[in-house]
């Protein structure tokens, strides 16, 4: 099955992000969900719960949810899982998650797994669960750097030898990652966007855009030349 992150995975790409790097998307987060405005947060696609503990710690209360029953159970069993609400939910269905909230995050290019008319009614569904001025933060695979950058690689990661392999088709990013020791593949696989595109389907379900940047970093406006982009959209 496609865009299932295995516990291969979740070792070596996530365990293994900096905690710095954490940090610096968390605050990127925090500052554009100034408290006590912005005070509870749905973390979108949370996995082990990275973003949703940092953000706990700048004193968010949280709610994560993830579609794999199995990583939110490993998120519960974390440090900071008790500051943290988690739920195992498919994000095509979180209009049936209680409340509404101040603001919705959805990083780590967790967005666009499914077909264009899924993927709008996703953004559709957050819009919902957001209250009037509340926020969605994006971050999300940019279509051009993709369209300049397919190909096969091999790296190690930890010491294990993946053979990793991009294909765009049509607006779709096909990425197969092979772990070599254990002769076995994984495949995820996105609708791709471009930053005019993003604006557009936002705004057509109530979204201002309050800012579009790279490398969270406000300053810094989407580029072909980097893979991914920010967006905070603000509903009206």
């Amino acid at each position: 099955m496609n865009n299932h992150y295995s516990p291969t995975w979740f070792e070596l790409f996530h365990s293994s992000v900096p905690a710095q790097q954490t940090a610096t998307e968390a605050a990127f987060i925090a500052h554009h969900l100034p408290q006590p405005t912005y005070e509870t947060i749905l973390d979108l696609c949370c996995g082990y719960g990275r973003h949703a503990c940092e953000l706990a710690t700048h004193g968010y209360r949280v709610t994560g949810v993830d579609r794999d029953a199995a990583v939110v159970a490993e998120a519960q069993q974390r440090e900071c899982a008790a500051q943290v609400t988690y739920l195992a939910h498919d994000m095509r269905q979180i209009e049936e998650i209680p409340g509404t909230f101040d603001a919705v995050v959805n990083v780590w290019q967790s967005f666009g797994y499914f077909d264009r008319e899924a993927n709008a009614d996703v953004i559709r569904q957050i819009a919902r669960k957001l209250r009037p001025g509340g926020r969605l933060i994006l971050d999300i695979y940019h279509r051009a750097f993709f369209g300049a950058h397919q190909g096969e690689r091999v790296f190690l990661k930890d010491g294990v030898p993946i053979t990793e392999r991009k294909q765009m088709n049509g607006e779709r990013l096909t990425v197969t990652l092979t772990y070599d020791i254990e002769r076995r593949s994984e495949v995820f696989d996105w609708q791709l966007y471009t930053p005019e595109e993003i604006i557009a389907l936002a705004a057509c379900h109530d979204f201002t855009c309050v800012v579009a940047c790279r490398d969270f970093s406000s300053q810094m406006s989407p580029s072909a030349a980097s893979p991914r982009m920010q967006f905070v959209l603000q509903r009206r």
